[in-house]
């Protein structure tokens, strides 16, 4: 497997955590009790503080979430010197999207030219886009296809953002939201001549209503018939069991790997759902955390996207160079766990 282009694009205003912090209480004037206003001001201080969080870029008015994906792709075959009939496979992946049907895929075939690809979408939370390289790889193994793009649009903030909070626990489960950075990627892939890359995936189905973002229906998908009270196309966590369940997991899931525990790796990225959480995670991999490529505090948690952008900003600014052998880190909402490692 060889990645020949990483190219990323981010909507245009940048904000701050005191820009959100601002909102919430805008958006809850008359809401929240005077007597708790500051007390919930401080322990959304305290939150950002633990996360590591600092700035992030969302749409502003009249942005629109497809302009900024176009630009990623089109940014990557140009990276890249490909012509678009050469692209045979276009694998939308991540949690953005306009519709439940048709695959998104559909549209940005259409829309970057990719007249000679066949195309779907992959859905598996932030897990999304290395489940789609996963894919890609066997894929291009198999020879069923030669030139693959994956393309991920994470541009849904506001669409999931729930900021109707009134007191310290609607906090607590809307809070991962406000992390949430907006961004696009683009990954062209083909088939490399020596291929020792290794891939793996975990999964704990028991945890699936740690984070989730329900439609309408979810009582009829919901063993107990009442959806656990969740408002609809809302971003909900439990965050500290979620990070902790996970970041154990992970960490066992790496040490059993031994053929991946066993790697020296350059560079290590993670998905940036944290920085408090990536240190956690990879001291107690045993991983070198000078070689860890964070990207939480710029650009906030970019779910399916974060691991690509990682990649291309590391690239862009030094960190990352041909011939360098990367680990890639995923924790996702599911309770998923996957590693790539792979030559670049």
């Amino acid at each position: 497997m060889k990645i020949l282009s990483i190219a990323y694009a981010l909507p245009s205003k940048k904000v701050t955590n005191d820009e959100i912090i601002e909102e919430i209480f805008e958006r809850n004037r008359g809401r929240i009790p005077e007597a708790e206003k500051e007390g919930l001001r401080e322990r959304l201080d305290r939150f950002f503080k633990m996360s590591g969080t600092h700035t992030r870029y969302h749409r502003t008015n009249g942005e629109k979430a497809i302009d900024v994906a176009l630009r990623a792709g089109n940014a990557a075959l140009e990276k890249a010197g490909i012509e678009r009939e050469k692209v045979d496979l276009l694998i939308y992946a991540g949690v953005g999207r306009g519709w439940v049907e048709p695959a998104t895929a559909n549209l940005f075939q259409s829309e970057l030219g990719l007249r000679s690809a066949t195309c779907f979408d992959v859905l598996d939370a932030c897990a999304s886009w290395i489940r789609s390289l996963s894919i890609a790889r066997s894929f291009l193994t198999q020879g069923a296809y030669k030139l693959v793009m994956i393309l991920n649009c994470e541009c849904n903030f506001r669409e999931y953002a729930n900021f109707d909070i009134a007191n310290a626990q609607d906090l607590e489960n809307a809070f991962s939201a406000f992390t949430i950075g907006e961004a696009a990627t683009a990954t062209l892939v083909e088939r490399g001549e020596e291929d020792d890359s290794i891939m793996s995936f975990k999964t704990w189905g028991e945890k699936h209503g740690l984070c989730k973002i329900t439609l309408p229906n979810a009582d009829d998908f919901t063993p107990n018939g009442n959806g656990n009270g969740l408002k609809p196309m809302s971003f909900f966590t439990e965050p500290g069991e979620l990070l902790s369940f996970t970041i154990r997991k992970l960490v066992t899931h790496y040490k059993e790997t031994k053929d991946l525990a066993a790697r020296k790796h350059d560079l290590v990225v993670g998905h940036a759902v944290s920085e408090s959480a990536t240190a956690r995670a990879v001291g107690m991999m045993g991983v070198d955390p000078k070689r860890v490529f964070d990207t939480h505090a710029r650009f906030g948690n970019t779910v399916s996207a974060s691991l690509p952008l990682g990649l291309a900003v590391a690239e862009a600014e030094g960190r990352l160079s041909r011939g360098m052998r990367v680990l890639l880190v995923m924790g996702s909402a599911g309770v998923t766990t996957a590693f790539a490692s792979f030559n670049y």
